[in-house]
C-alpha cells in the first residue's frame, strides 16, 4: 500500500500542495467594507460565512437515498464537486463533466463567472486552471482522466456502478451567492420632518 502510495506521488507530486495549501474557512466584511477570507474572522467582522471547498455537495441522507450502497457510501465521506468556468469556451470542462456523469459519480458543478466567483475559488485554493475536480478535500486541477479515475478509486467510488433511472445531476450554480438586489426606490420622497 505505502509504495502505491509513493509512486502517485511521484507521478503527480502536484496532488500534494492542496494538502499543504490553507483553505480559507471564513468570509467576511471588514469595518471598511472590504470582503476578505481566512482562517479566523477579526472581532469586528461583519457579515461573517462559513465556507468550505464541498459547499453545497451532495450529502444529505435525502439525496443519497436510493443510490447503490458503494455510491452513497462514498458520496457521504468523500463528495465530488467540480468547478468549471463559463466566461470562456471550456472543452476540458465539457470532458470532464462527461466523464464524471459516464463513471456514475453524483457530484456538484460549480460555476466560475465573475471576479466574485473567481475571489471564492482561489480563497478557497483554486488557482486560474479549470476544471478542477474535488473528491472530499483532495484537489485535482485540469482534466487528467487517469489521476481522476484513481482518486475516485480511492474514494471508493466503483468502477461500473450506475445510478437509479430517477437520479437527476443538480443544476450547476455560481460558487459566490449573487448579489443582493437593491430595494426599489421609492416614487415619493421621504417627507422632510419640521
Amino acid at each position: 500500500m505505502l509504495a502505491r502510495i509513493l509512486r502517485r506521488v511521484a507521478a503527480f507530486p502536484f496532488l500534494l500542495l492542496p494538502v499543504f495549501c490553507a483553505q480559507a474557512q471564513y468570509k467576511w466584511t471588514d469595518p471598511d467594507g472590504r470582503v476578505n477570507y481566512g482562517d479566523q474572522p477579526p472581532r469586528n467582522a461583519r457579515q461573517v460565512e462559513r465556507i468550505n471547498a464541498a459547499a453545497g455537495a451532495v450529502a444529505s441522507a435525502d439525496d443519497l437515498a436510493g443510490l447503490p450502497f458503494e455510491v452513497r457510501n462514498a458520496a457521504k465521506n468523500f463528495p465530488v464537486v467540480l468547478y468549471v468556468t463559463v466566461a470562456t469556451e471550456c472543452a476540458p470542462c465539457t470532458r470532464a463533466r462527461d466523464f464524471l456523469k459516464a463513471r456514475a459519480i453524483p457530484f456538484v458543478e460549480r460555476t466560475i463567472a465573475t471576479n466574485k466567483d473567481l475571489t471564492a475559488f482561489q480563497a478557497l485554493g483554486g488557482g486560474r486552471q479549470f476544471p478542477v475536480v474535488t473528491v472530499g478535500r483532495n484537489w485535482l486541477p485540469g482534466f487528467e482522466p487517469n489521476a481522476w479515475s484513481e482518486a475516485l478509486n480511492d474514494a471508493g467510488y466503483p468502477q461500473g456502478a450506475t445510478l437509479p433511472r430517477t437520479w437527476q445531476w443538480p443544476a450547476a450554480t455560481p460558487l459566490a451567492a449573487p448579489d443582493p438586489a437593491p430595494a426599489p426606490a421609492s416614487a415619493t420622497p421621504p417627507s422632510e420632518a419640521n
